[in-house]
Order: structure tokens, then sequence, then C-alpha cells
């Protein structure tokens, strides 16, 4: 399998490994490491259900594990180590689905072994771990694709058709709220907490493990955002790394964006709007059989303005869209349909969820950790 024309890369290669159709796989291998929830009810599936792909085998820690998972599934065998999976022939991507702190590691082996890989988020504990991880699938020509499946979810592929096609006008900004109570279960001490809120396995946080999908929809629909002001704490105690992060920024169109993520309230919410001059998107992150609610101006003139101080206002009359999109079986079919048909050599196909992109959303996410590292140092200081 080769990525461009052989030889050293253009700039443009580095960042988007443009595939050899003269290369494309007439069907794609698939081979996983771990399977945990995630490969049970997301993205595993995805990789002996997309047309023109098959489940090669899985390798997981706990053999047994692997082995129920496979005869539940009814696809895929089972490998006994990682080498072997490595070294099998008739598998050309592997999809790392471990926790975060085995990232590097795997992701590092794949490379080496010169297959492309699929990538678990956060793509890795820190910022230096995943430019390691940059440099390795650079070096080898692989593609190195990362599981912010939500790019490739029908759902949201509408919403972006919505939002391109003008349906709410020039974009202004984004507003996203996340919130939730704490769990009895992050209040245990540090070896027995969740492993989402322990900073040696996940990196420590919600935003930082979870969150990452939220940020990486934000720059999928209206773009990546560039510059950004954070302010973090941590209002429970309950584990060391933030637990609120208030965040306001400009993408590269210049749209607004202002979100609040904190796991210290009475009760979940969850609401992300797209505001423009001619209308709204509102609709619910997490709960992805919630219709999409979009509100426009029946006539575009109803609001006028004369001068700055005053003017004349009509009544705006306004018209409710509510937008179902029919939900996947697994919420990352889509994805995994995206590669398949982009390393299948598909005309017009790429998947954006580059490793590059989720470089974008990990600047943000480590920001908020190196903060929130500076907050306990002063506190230690003190």
């Amino acid at each position: 399998m080769r990525f461009g024309r052989g030889g050293e890369m253009n700039e443009f290669e580095k960042n988007h490994l443009v595939l050899d159709t003269s290369d494309a796989l007439d069907v794609v291998g698939w081979g996983i490491i771990g399977c945990g929830d995630v490969v049970e009810t997301k993205n595993g599936p995805g990789t002996y259900l997309a047309e023109g792909s098959e489940l090669v085998g899985i390798w997981n820690r706990t053999k047994s594990k692997a082995e129920e998972w496979t005869r539940r599934h009814g696809h895929g065998s089972v490998f006994d180590s990682v080498e072997e999976l490595l070294a099998d022939q008739s598998v050309d991507i592997v999809y790392v689905a471990t926790t975060p702190n085995c990232h590097k590691e795997y992701a590092l082996a794949v490379a080496e072994a010169g297959k492309h890989c699929y990538l678990e988020k956060p793509i890795a504990l820190s910022w230096d771990e995943a430019q390691e991880i940059k440099a390795a699938f650079e070096k080898s020509g692989t593609r190195c694709f990362v599981a912010h499946y939500r790019r490739g979810m029908p759902r949201y592929k509408e919403l972006k058709q919505i939002l391109d096609g003008g349906a709410i006008g020039k974009i202004r900004g984004v507003q996203v709220i996340r919130t939730q109570r704490q769990t009895a279960e992050e209040m245990l001490p540090e070896k027995e907490k969740p492993w989402r809120v322990r900073q040696d396995i996940s990196g420590g946080s919600h935003f930082y493990e979870g969150d990452a999908h939220m940020l990486d929809l934000i720059a999928f629909l209206v773009g990546t955002i560039t510059s950004f002001k954070l302010e973090v704490g941590n209002e429970t105690h309950c584990y060391q790394a933030e637990d609120t992060v208030s965040l306001t920024g400009v993408t590269e169109n210049q749209v607004m964006v202002s979100g609040l993520w904190c796991y210290a309230t009475y009760k979940a919410i969850d609401k992300f709007l797209i505001y423009g001059d001619k209308g709204s998107v509102e609709f619910s992150y997490y709960d992805n059989a919630a219709p999409l609610r979009v509100e426009t101006l029946v006539d575009e003139n109803a609001v006028a303005h004369e001068g700055v101080m005053g003017g004349v206002r009509k009544e705006a009359e306004l018209k409710v869209d509510l937008i179902s999109v029919p939900e996947e079986s697994y919420p990352g079919n889509g994805q995994i349909q995206d590669i398949v048909n982009e390393l299948r050599g598909v005309p017009g196909v790429i998947c954006s969820s580059t490793l590059d992109n989720a470089l974008n959303t990990l600047k943000i996410t480590w920001a908020a950790h190196l903060q929130r590292e500076e907050q306990r140092k002063e506190m230690r200081e003190k």
C-alpha cells in the first residue's frame, strides 16, 4: 500500500496523505486491539458491516474476552498477540481501541508495521506523545484516522449540508453546554475511580477524554477553533483534573464560540446551538434520536434597522422545522464506511477524521490540562 507518488512527500501530502488509487484495496481487512465497550457498542461492528470491509481478527489482553466478542458477533478470529496481528498480511488497518495510556505504544507499532490505523480518542496522554504518533505515520506513509465518529454519522452529515447550504445564513456563533452530576464512583479512592477520571489512564478529566468529541464536532460543522481562552476549575475535588471548563474562541471562519463543561452540577444538561443571521439550529449532542430543531425567518427582511441607535423593526415570523435522521445501528458505522471507501479508492470520498484535525482538538484539551496543573502547583506552593 502506497500513498502519494513515493519519495519525498510535499506539504499537502504530509497533511492529507492522498491515496494512490493504483494501490487501492479491493477489500479492507481490519484488526482490532482491545474489545471494550466502544468496540461493542460504537465502532467495532462497522469493521464487518461496512461494504468492502472484513474483520480479520481481534486481540485483547484478556483472551477470553476476545473469544467471547468474536463468538457473539460471528466475525473475526482471535490473535494470540499484537505481534501476530501486525504480522498478518490480510490486516490492512488496525483499530486501536484501548484506554488512552496505551495509544502511543500500539499506534507506533502499527506505523512501524506499515499498516493504517484507526485510533481512539484522545489520541494520546500528552501533546508530546501525539507528536510522536504524527511523526511515525508521516515516516511510514500510512494513514492514521481518529475515532471522532460523529463526523461520519448521517445526523451530522445532514446537519453540515443544512449549514453549508445557507439555511440559517451566515453563521455568527456557536454555544455549547454540557453539565453532569458527579458520580459516587468518582468519590472512591484514586485507584478505584472510573478510568475516565484517572490521570494515569485517560488524561484525567471528562473534558480531556470525552469532550474532545464535542470540540471536534464544532470543527466539522463550522470550522477549526484557531484562537481560544480557557478558564478551568475543580469544584468537587473528587479527582485531580479539571471538572469545570469554560471556553471562548474564534474559528478559522471568524465564528465566535463559547462553551461550558461542568461535571459538578445538580443534573445533566446537553445543548448545542448554532446561530446565523437568518436562523439557528439547536440539538442534543448525546441524544442522537432527538430531532434537529431548525428555526429560520419566513421573511428575511422582517428585521430592519435604520441607524445605529434606533429604527424600524417588523415582527419576525419564524418557521420551525424538526428534522429527524434515522440512527445507525452502531454510531461508528458511517465513519468506518468512509474510511473503507477512501482506502478502496472510491472517487470523491475522503474521511475527514484525520490526525491533524484531532491535534487541533487536543491543542484545546491539553491547554486545559496544563492550566489545571498550574493551579495545582500554585496550591502546593502556598
